[in-house]
């Protein structure tokens, strides 16, 4: 009777797994499954009970696989975290989101589908480096900043370099330099409240003044740009672009 209870329950509990939308799967010490839920079946087409995990990841990603078995063995009751690319047995590709515990000498694991959100997430940075390789092909300063005396910038273009002598690196989020410090002193107070104006008015800014470059030379630039607002009109920063001018 005592073990017709016990497989009453071990029955019950693999029941209520089944009702989880997520896959969840144990597997045992040397890495191949003793148990998994319909989610599992239906995420990748099989049961798997008794095969090797391993086998459904893909090649380029079974080291990683790997490593978080093992660090879990050192580490019981942690949960470790990994996206993995996993190989549907029809050969389609399936992004996985993994959590891992170990407790005893049994890995509890849960696995998302993020195959989704993994091709959009490629879609923009595709996207994002077609946008940064044409802005870097300017032959002018492209940025987003602050608005504050400093000229505070949160990005700059590769064309800042071309245009002042500075690299990038040299302006964005400095503590110690900054795009006002390039103005020729007569012309600060000229271009803080022309660009004050213009966000007042919620319209765009241009202006002529000079720079000094890396180099000590005194170069004439223009520069057009906008404000970036809140909801409730508050200044939020600037962008725009600056360029040599005779």
């Amino acid at each position: 009777m005592q073990d017709n209870a016990v497989v009453s329950e071990f029955a019950a509990a693999a029941m209520n797994l089944d009702a989880y939308p997520v896959a969840l799967l144990q597997v045992d010490d040397e890495g191949s499954i003793r148990s998994a839920n319909a989610a599992w079946a239906e995420l990748m087409d099989a049961s798997a009970v008794g095969v090797e995990m391993v086998a459904y990841v893909h090649p380029e990603d079974r080291l990683i696989w790997r490593e978080m078995l093992a660090r879990l063995r050192n580490e019981t009751g942690v949960c470790s975290r990994e996206r993995i690319r996993f190989v549907h047995p029809h050969g389609q590709l399936r992004w996985l989101e993994v959590a891992c515990r170990r407790h005893e000498d049994t890995f509890f694991i849960s696995a998302f589908d993020t195959t989704a959100q993994k091709r959009q997430e490629t879609s923009i940075e595709a996207r994002l480096r077609s946008a940064m390789g044409l802005l870097n092909g300017v032959p002018g300063l492209i940025y987003r900043g602050r608005n504050n005396p400093s000229w505070s910038m949160e990005f700059v273009s590769d064309g800042c370099e071309e245009l002042t002598g500075y690299p990038a690196a040299w302006f964005v989020d400095s503590h110690e330099h900054s795009y006002s410090q390039l103005i020729v002193p007569d012309d600060v107070d000229y271009v803080w409240r022309a660009v004050q104006e213009a966000l007042a008015d919620r319209r765009p800014f241009e202006l002529r003044y000079r720079i000094r470059g890396a180099n000590g030379d005194v170069r004439n630039v223009w520069e057009r740009g906008i404000g970036i607002y809140s909801a409730s009109s508050e200044v939020l920063g600037i962008e725009g672009a600056i360029f040599a001018v005779r």
